[in-house]
């Protein structure tokens, strides 16, 4: 939600608005304790074999259409990431990671939130970002910034029944160029205290007109504070702007974007990198998309590393599912549950290796395996939150929001 849709709601709903005082620029930095999750999303179900498990021994048209590079940590990745091969001892490549929906629209539900999606059009459970905010709260009011952002939209990365205030901030072009005022500060703040009085003559009560005045509260508070100044790429190097790609690079600019929110304490932020429903001439497709996510991952590590944020920020690259073990008569591969792609950096723990394995042929799992509900777990234990949460949602109803038997993949 950008601060514009915030503030349509102000003339519908009223209410009160506590705002915060101005909130200084260096106070929007992260503190040494803070925890971030930077998870990217490869839309479109990337193929787990060109990706982290080549299998240059197997069958030609099982086999990694780009070959193979050899990763520091001693395995493979597919040829295109020879970036992230070089620096592969920072990486946990999982390889056992998967579910059991070929479906876009429900596997990408099952993997947002850990909850099947059962082909529905709605979302039924909360994604990992609204269920953090509803945890740590939707704004941090000491800097002025939200904690839950997406710089552009995932599907099903919405808050659900825990209600509209959780459903994140969105930092595309919309959202960022909204982050300010359009008028001086003492007319906003007039303005202010006018919608003060409408509200108190309004009295407008109910969970939606609650959940709308959260929201407009949290508008204000942002714009007041200094979140302006984490989404503004036009304060970072030339350098770092080359790093990254930004002026070419949609995803270059997302992963900048990012790092800097990193930086100001955001506390989950999300990026979707989609055009991986490769039917067709994969091998032409990751020609062109291949080298552009391995550098800037690569670029992405390298840069929280260097400002000593690595350790706590945990990186997440995932997809929906994987693609076919087997090249079609396409030269493309289709969908496939039975394995998926996912990759970790970061957040503190011991990097270099590969978790779970396949078969020869990179068709199955081959012995234990994780699936949508340990990545959750995953994520929250890297901060910390209790595993016996349980919310009550809108039908009065208890929800317990982990498995009992869900695992920390990178405890294992």
């Amino acid at each position: 939600m950008n601060r514009r849709d915030y503030l349509k709601t102000m003339g519908f709903f009223g209410g009160s608005i506590a705002l915060s005082p101005n909130i200084s620029i260096a106070n929007a930095k992260q503190d040494k304790e803070d925890k971030s999750v930077i998870f990217v999303w490869l839309g479109g179900g990337i193929s787990a074999t060109e990706f982290i498990n080549p299998v240059p021994n197997a069958p030609l048209d099982f086999r990694s259409t780009r070959g193979f590079v050899e990763a520091k940590g001693d395995y493979l990745l597919g040829g295109d990431f020879k970036n992230l091969a070089s620096i592969g001892n920072e990486l946990t490549v999982v390889r056992n990671f998967h579910h059991r929906d070929a479906n876009h629209a429900s596997a990408t539900h099952w993997v947002m939130t850990s909850e099947p999606g059962f082909q529905s059009s709605d979302q039924k459970w909360p994604s990992h970002g609204s269920l953090l905010s509803h945890e740590l709260g939707p704004l941090d009011i000491n800097r002025g910034i939200p904690n839950y952002v997406r710089t552009r939209p995932i599907q099903y990365d919405e808050s659900a029944w825990l209600g509209a205030t959780y459903i994140g901030m969105t930092a595309d072009e919309n959202g960022v160029g909204n982050l300010f005022p359009r008028v001086p500060e003492d007319r906003f703040d007039r303005r202010m205290d006018m919608m003060r009085t409408i509200a108190k003559q309004s009295n407008l009560k109910g969970p939606i007109a609650e959940g709308w005045y959260d929201l407009k509260n949290q508008a204000v508070d942002i714009i007041k504070g200094s979140a302006g100044v984490a989404f503004d790429l036009s304060k970072e190097t030339p350098e770092n702007i080359a790093k990254y790609n930004a002026k070419n690079s949609t995803f270059g600019k997302d992963l900048l974007l990012a790092r800097r929110l990193v930086q100001a304490g955001v506390k989950y932020i999300t990026i979707n990198n989609g055009g991986w429903d490769n039917h067709n001439q994969i091998s032409d497709a990751f020609d062109r998309k291949g080298p552009e996510l391995d550098v800037s991952i690569f670029t992405l590590i390298e840069d929280l590393k260097s400002l000593e944020l690595l350790d706590n920020t945990l990186i997440v690259v995932t997809s929906e599912f994987s693609r076919t073990p087997k090249i079609n008569n396409s030269a493309g591969r289709d969908h496939w549950s039975g394995l998926n792609s996912l990759v970790f950096a970061g957040g503190g723990y011991e990097h270099g290796r590969v978790v779970g394995k396949t078969d020869a042929n990179a068709s199955v799992v081959d012995g234990q395996s994780f699936d949508p509900k340990d990545l959750a777990w995953t994520i929250f234990d890297h901060f910390g939150v209790n595993k016996n949460l349980v919310i009550t949602d809108n039908s009065a109803r208890p929800r317990h929001m982990f498995k009992e038997d869900a695992k920390n993949i990178l405890k294992s």
